[in-house]
């Protein structure tokens, strides 16, 4: 059927009418359109994330197949991001293509200290990104994209709603002299959805952007977040019910862009600071408290040539990294990297090839070197065949390395992780609907994770010697108005299918993290408006690995929304889980898994004072 559907749509005539605007993938050196691009990326715009009934990045990520987020808390409070069974280690997230690796724990990731109503996308590109953006991109990589100032703007918002939530917004965009500013925050608080989980969250970002004398562009980012939070099971057992953190990253960036002939400059400093304390008691900070602060600051020099061949990008990379710690002590280390790619095209551009590298040389431990190649064939102007390979590595961090209390030991005698990765599929793209189905396998040796050969034993980072991970993902994005002219009525409809099946060679009794993938993943959401009401349904159904049966394996959650839009003043009312559906998203063993929250009722309204 599949091949039949192929053929038809080879001999049929173009038809470009309702098509949508083409989006340009933010990647550090070559822009290649998303139409154009031979991987598998997913974009959730902005029209997108305002008909969700969620206002953070994880809550967002949900809606994709083949990414699994593990929340410990709801509104962001902790999460972690497995796509296609990589680990939370293995997913790189970055704010306009600046790394938010963390060197103390990719526990920390999530904590973006960028507020919701500045994003202008999230970009996810499944699949190996180590040769574009360096270690950490082992199994996909997640670009945030932050809007550009432009007409002066100012509005707010507030809502509330169930278990004492309270969430207040601001957003401001102005310019003065040549330099446009954007400033948004917001605050969100909670008593919590059961004993000691209540939370305590808000975040700043501030943008400028201005163009020089000698036409060169400018931007300059800076944002904050700062989480303070009960953490009722968050870590070991599920009776540690006192646990307390607090935590707050910032980040600072300048980027620069100038383009000089057939060169296009992109040189970027930036800075990221963690700061991370957590107590076991509350009551009782004295009795066991860990504290860290992590910072990372580097420069970035990339630059794309286009010429005879094609375009090139080059760049090259320095990142200064160090860790004051209580529990992990007193760590640095400085990172190099060389990237080089080249994009050829070929049969009147039906065929382009991307070949990359990039070489990172760790000063503790060593040099590695990170090879892979895109390919993608055009067969006509909707239907694209697309295959790519690459080679991936990633260190171990500080907490692998050296963490230890009553239940945990590290292992500095880790070695780095390395894979394979492959991948080949078919994409479709027209008239507002896109279509993007891929196989793809992930052969790993010496992965990283905590486990444990008995129940009471400690947890303890292992190398385990083999582990392929192999599946199917496919997922399809229609935007209705593109093919009927409509704007009232059926907007959106996404579904999205993922399925895993992993082989390891290790015997394994207890994994924390990478042996409890979700094997099954469907994803699905409608959005409709009518008018000056539009409303949002999404649900998502997970059938997560598991030998034990006194605990439900899979669960099946809808979350849904609806907006009344008046012009200046927006009302909504919102609620997740709307089935009330008992799941946990976090499982650390085969006995112990943490609860999510049940039904949460949310209502509130923004108004805009400058601006549409």
């Amino acid at each position: 059927m599949a091949l039949c559907f192929v053929f038809q749509n080879l001999i049929s005539q173009t038809d470009t009418t309702g098509q949508i605007p083409e989006l340009t993938i933010r990647e550090n050196r070559l822009e290649i359109p998303f139409s154009q691009q031979s991987r598998t990326i997913q974009v959730l715009n902005r029209q997108q994330l305002d008909a969700m009934p969620v206002h953070t990045v994880a809550e967002a990520l949900q809606q994709l197949a083949g990414v699994d987020v593990r929340q410990r808390g709801p509104f962001g409070v902790q999460a972690d991001i497995h796509v296609r069974g990589g680990s939370f280690d293995q997913v790189l997230v970055l704010i306009n293509g600046v790394r938010l690796s963390d060197p103390q724990t990719g526990h920390h990731v999530m904590n973006l200290p960028v507020d919701w109503s500045a994003i202008e996308r999230i970009e996810v590109l499944k699949g190996p990104g180590a040769r574009i953006y360096g270690q950490n991109a082992f199994a996909c990589a997640v670009n945030i994209v932050t809007k550009s100032p432009g007409k002066p703007a100012l509005e707010i918002g507030v809502s509330a709603g169930d278990f004492g939530y309270f969430q207040g917004q601001l957003y401001a965009a102005a310019a003065t002299g040549g330099v446009t500013h954007q400033l948004s925050a917001s605050t969100d608080v909670s008593d919590g959805y059961r004993y000691n989980t209540d939370f305590n969250i808000w975040k700043g970002w501030y943008q400028a952007q201005w163009t020089d004398g000698g036409g060169g562009d400018w931007r300059l980012g800076a944002g904050i977040v700062d989480q303070k939070f009960g953490a009722n099971g968050f870590y070991g057992r599920l009776e540690f019910t006192d646990q307390y953190e607090e935590v707050q990253t910032n980040v600072v960036s300048l980027d620069y862009r100038k383009q000089v002939n057939n060169w296009l400059f992109k040189p970027r400093v930036y800075w990221r600071r963690n700061q991370d304390e957590w107590v076991f008691r509350r009551e009782d900070p004295g009795f066991f408290r860990n504290f860290h602060l992590s910072q990372v600051g580097g420069v970035d020099l990339n630059g794309v040539w286009k010429n005879s061949l094609g375009e090139t990008g080059l760049g090259v990379s320095a990142e200064y990294t160090a860790l004051f710690s209580s529990n992990l002590g007193d760590r640095e280390r400085m990172t190099y990297n060389v990237f080089a790619e080249h994009r050829f095209s070929f049969l009147y551009n039906h065929l382009d090839v991307v070949p990359g590298v990039a070489v990172s040389h760790f000063t503790d431990f060593g040099t590695f070197v990170y090879p892979g190649i895109d390919a993608g064939l055009r067969l006509n102007n909707q239907w694209k065949i697309i295959a790519n390979a690459g080679y991936n590595t990633r260190i171990p961090t500080f907490t692998d390395l050296y963490y230890e209390d009553a239940g945990n030991v590290g292992n500095p005698n880790l070695e780095p992780e390395k894979a394979l990765s492959l991948e080949s599929g078919v994409q479709y793209n027209h008239r507002g609907l896109n279509l993007q189905a891929a196989v793809f396998s992930r052969a790993g040796t010496n992965l990283i994770d905590w486990a444990k050969d008995n129940e009471a034993d400690k947890w303890q980072v292992r190398n385990f010697n083999d582990l392929a991970m192999r599946g199917i993902d496919v997922s399809a994005n229609w935007y209705v108005p593109a093919m009927t002219g409509k704007q009232n009525g059926l907007q959106r409809l996404t579904l999205g299918y993922c399925y895993l099946d992993a082989d390891v060679n290790t015997d394994v009794a207890y994994s924390r993290y990478t042996l409890n993938h979700l094997q099954h993943q469907i994803t699905a959401s409608a959005d409709a408006r009518w008018k000056w009401l539009s409303g949002n349904v999404r649900a998502r159904w997970a059938d997560r690995v598991t030998t034990n049966t006194e605990t439900k394996d899979d669960y099946f959650v809808v979350d849904a929304g609806l907006k009344a839009n008046t012009g200046r003043f927006t009302v909504f009312a919102e609620a997740t889980n709307l089935f009330d559906v008992t799941y946990g998203d976090i499982r650390y063993s085969e006995t112990a898994v943490l609860t999510m929250p049940g039904r949460w009722f949310r209502a509130g309204l923004r108004y805009v004072f400058v601006g549409k």
